[in-house]
């Protein structure tokens, strides 16, 4: 089966450079920090590893007066800054995606989940982006 699909490619460099926007100096970075978003829970940012070439990053925002049943937003992202792309390696548990998947599969994921999860990466970075934010340690 075939889907229409957009250059992967250009979504991972689109969502580098919403990364670079938010946080400029990301490659610079150690530690913890929080993106505050105006209104909104806080995005908590926490470099995992930092390398000549590739960082990477867990984003996690809580969800204000969630329910129980609803887990916090997780993901886990490689920056690799010198192709300038940014691809999620890790979402809501799970630990790695493949290209595609046959449908229905066990876990029911989408036949492109690794695409989906990188299409939500960038629109959450947009609407951070849109609503303000402030960085801090």
């Amino acid at each position: 089966m075939n889907y229409p699909v957009e250059n992967s490619l250009s979504l991972y460099e689109r969502n580098f450079n919403k990364l670079v926007e938010l946080l400029p100096d990301v490659s610079c970075r150690s530690g913890s920090f929080t993106l505050g978003v105006a209104g909104q829970a806080s995005i908590y940012i926490q470099v995992l590893e930092q390398n000549p070439y590739t960082t990477t990053i867990t984003l996690c925002q809580g969800l204000q007066d969630a329910s129980p049943w609803i887990s916090d937003l997780r993901m886990k992202v490689r920056i690799y800054h010198d192709a300038q792309v940014a691809e999620v390696l890790a979402c809501q548990g799970i630990h790695s995606f493949q290209p595609f998947y046959p449908y229905p599969n066990p876990k029911m994921l989408q036949p492109c989940e690794k695409r989906r999860v990188n299409q939500f990466l960038g629109e959450w970075l947009s609407y951070c982006s849109v609503l303000g934010r402030a960085v801090s340690a």
